[in-house]
């Protein structure tokens, strides 16, 4: 579609287009003349999830579609069911207790005058109890169905929460931003922090579950690779005292060297634990102080209290581990001293990323590495000494070495699987004392002095343009789906035939044709009857072709070929032209109706020598002066079918000399053959088309007739053309 076709076609409607685009400034107008104003309030958090440091010090390695997936999992987990119940928990037990950043929905409240005798100390009591136990109220319950109604009552619901919050990731970077908007600062900057510390705690308590599971799974692990060791051990003691002790001299069993064996082996595998377990806790403290880097302040702890705490606990760490890591009573002081640990801990000192005093770490490093180095001595010495006794009991019985041998990769292969084990049961004894990745608040949600800008005059102007810019489109779609020939570009572009002139579409029932075209008005000097003009440029045309017997046709009936035919007949007789109309269109003889002319044509067979006298019978007169007609009968026949052999149409030449010009009309080309049999006798073939009518697959194939007419087609006329369309 041509762009100046399109300019046209907006012009021609461009009050309507003006008129919506009004309309639509009028309604935003409306809408939004009491527009809340809204303050925003932005929290922040740093995941840590891009920090290399962290990621060194968890081992981590940096891949963009697994920080990605940690984004996404954080916000999901930000605006999950449980951790915003427990938003609307702490929003309204505020509302409750203090006084309340929103008044409850009146209309809702009108609904539901229930609600004015609410017990507002139960509902206290219930949220509380579930926001202490973090769990969703039961829409199940009577009295927690009219909690949930109460939330929605003031807006704090959790659908009503998430209109207004915004969470996501802030681009390119490691932060989390939490936006959240009101009609009140202070509500806008509680919801914000209050969200961040909800969140916090909820991932604090799943994972301080998730690692107690681990702890409880990893113990039982432990218990069982210890007791296959013991096993295996116990199986070696057995072997030497039926196998070995025979064949051992009086000096050896003297010294009780099988009872020695054994205790050093135990000692050995305890002591070797011990060993793989200090040195896995120094590494984790060294991530940990290579990760202090990055320090903050937070309330001050008691750090005597928290030293003595420490040593009992690393006491009675030896003291469980000594005993094979079994008692369970031990574990729960354990347990208990590490939870009061954590309360005690100094902390107006550099902590680290996960909240622990970095002299405290230290420390703590300095005495693992003396036990370390004390486990190691004590493990050579067990070697050493073990090294011994197995050589004096292959001295004193050879051939029971192989089998020797065979136990003591038996009691290895249980030793490694039991340190492995250990090695798993620290690593959930230090996730469950908070190792791990923690989210830090880097911003906190403050109230906003000033409201957020209205941007209604933006909104008008939006909704002005769309306005526009929809209607606009919506004219041109609807001209683009019109396949109607509605102007002459489009004409052109769809049939390519040459086009011989337009003309525009005019109401017959005001005036006759005749009238139309031959009544001119000597005074009107402004000649602004179209119709008229558009007819001596189709005058013109023929004049100036040479061609004088003229066949009209079209594709498809209705198009305006009667009513063109006689219209410019009718114009040529201004200009002295004498023209002969011949109703050829057998199957619709509207020129012959209309004129009231004598049906002859299919009577006249010449004897072979013309004579004008011969068909002057035939002819009968029209109103207009030098414009006459011979009509036809009509019927369901072609020319070919129901002309005599000497028919009129084989002496048109000899017509021509008392007519200028002589007019045929045929029936149309897509249903009948009419225009195909009587072409022969024309010397040009005028086609018309009606703008109103669509092109099909038949009238393409009738146009391929037409083109293949080569110099006979004198072109098309484009009838019935909106005078707005015209010179489009």
């Amino acid at each position: 579609m041509e762009l100046l076709y399109i300019f046209r076609i907006l012009y021609r409607k461009k009050w309507i287009i003006l008129g919506f685009t009004i309309l639509a400034i009028g309604i935003a107008f409306f809408l939004t003349r009491n527009q809340p104003k809204y303050y925003k309030s932005v929290a922040q958090f740093a995941t840590g999830f891009t920090d290399i440091e962290q990621l060194k010090v968890a081992e981590q390695t940096f891949s963009l579609q697994q920080i990605d997936v940690k984004f996404n999992n954080a916000i999901a987990d930000i605006t999950s069911m449980k951790v915003m119940s427990l938003l609307s928990y702490q929003l309204i037990l505020h509302d409750l207790t203090q006084p309340a950043f929103r008044k409850p929905d009146s209309s809702m409240l009108a609904e539901n005058p229930s609600m004015n005798q609410i017990d507002k100390a139960e509902v206290i009591r219930i949220v509380t109890n579930k926001k202490d136990s973090i769990q969703v109220l039961n829409p199940g319950i009577a009295k927690e169905k009219q909690i949930l109604s109460l939330l929605e009552l003031y807006r704090y619901d959790i659908g009503s929460l998430k209109k207004s919050l915004v969470v996501a990731r802030n681009q390119r970077t490691d932060y989390i931003d939490i936006i959240f908007r009101s009609g009140n600062p202070e509500l806008s900057a509680f919801v914000v922090n209050a969200l961040c510390k909800e969140f916090q705690n909820y991932q604090d308590v799943s994972r301080r579950e998730r690692s107690r599971e681990s702890v409880v799974a990893m113990d039982s692990l432990v218990k069982r690779k210890k007791q296959d060791l013991d096993a295996r051990i116990s199986a070696k003691a057995r072997f030497m005292t039926d196998s070995v002790s025979s064949n051992l001299s009086p000096e050896l069993v003297g010294v009780n060297v099988l009872s020695q064996i054994s205790q050093v082996e135990a000692s050995l595998a305890v002591e070797e634990g011990n060993m793989k377990d200090l040195t896995y806790q120094i590494e984790q403290l060294d991530k940990q102080l290579a990760s202090s880097g990055s320090t903050q302040n937070i309330n001050k702890g008691d750090n005597t209290l928290y030293l003595t705490l420490r040593t009992q606990y690393n006491d009675l760490l030896r003291e469980y581990q000594s005993g094979g890591s079994t008692n369970t009573e031990i574990k729960a002081r354990l347990d208990d001293l590490q939870q009061k640990m954590r309360e005690a801990a100094p902390t107006s000192t550099a902590v680290n990323d996960q909240g622990t005093p970095q002299s405290i770490l230290q420390e703590r490093r300095n005495n693992l590495e003396g036990q370390r180095r004390s486990a190691i001595f004590k493990i050579s010495n067990y070697r050493n000494k073990l090294g011994d006794l197995n050589s004096k009991l292959r001295s004193a019985s050879p051939e029971s070495s192989a089998s020797l041998d065979r136990l003591d990769k038996d009691i290895e292969a249980a030793q490694l699987e039991y340190t492995a084990a250990k090695d798993r049961q620290n690593q959930a004894l230090n996730m469950a004392e908070g190792f791990g990745q923690n989210f830090r608040q880097t911003l906190f949600g403050q109230p906003a002095l000033d409201p957020e800008p209205s941007k209604r005059v933006m909104l008008l102007g939006l909704s002005g343009l769309s306005a526009f810019v929809l209607t606009s489109l919506l004219f041109v779609f609807l001209s683009y789906i019109d396949q109607s020939i509605k102007t002459p570009s489009q004409f052109q572009r769809q049939t390519d035939l040459k086009l011989l002139g337009t003309v525009n579409f005019i109401n017959m029932k005001q005036n006759s044709l005749g009238n139309q075209v031959t009544q001119i008005d000597a005074a009107d000097a402004k000649r602004d009857n179209h119709f008229r003009e558009l007819l001596r440029k189709l005058r013109y045309e023929i004049e100036s072709s040479g061609k004088r017997v003229i066949l009209f046709t079209s594709t498809e009936p209705q198009q305006g070929k009667t009513t063109l035919t006689q219209a410019l007949a009718f114009s040529l007789s201004l200009g002295k032209k004498r023209v002969l109309i011949i109703d050829t269109n057998f199957c619709n003889n509207d020129l012959t109706a209309n004129n009231s002319a004598q049906p002859t044509l299919e009577q006249f067979s010449g004897n072979g020598h013309f004579q004008f006298k011969q068909v002057e019978g035939l002819i009968t007169k029209t109103p207009v002066t030098d414009v006459d007609m011979i009509g036809c009968k009509g019927g369901d026949y072609t020319p070919t079918e129901i002309l005599p052999k000497n028919h009129l149409l084989n002496y048109l030449p000899d017509l021509l000399k008392e007519y200028d010009f002589i007019f045929m009309e045929a029936a149309p080309l897509n249903g009948f053959t009419d225009t195909k049999e009587l072409a022969p006798y024309a010397e040009g073939v005028i086609a018309i088309f009606s703008a109103t009518a669509e092109l099909k697959q038949v009238d393409k194939e009738s146009i391929k007739f037409l083109h293949k007419l080569d110099g006979k087609f004198l072109g098309a006329i484009l009838n019935k053309v909106g005078k707005s369309d015209i010179n489009l």
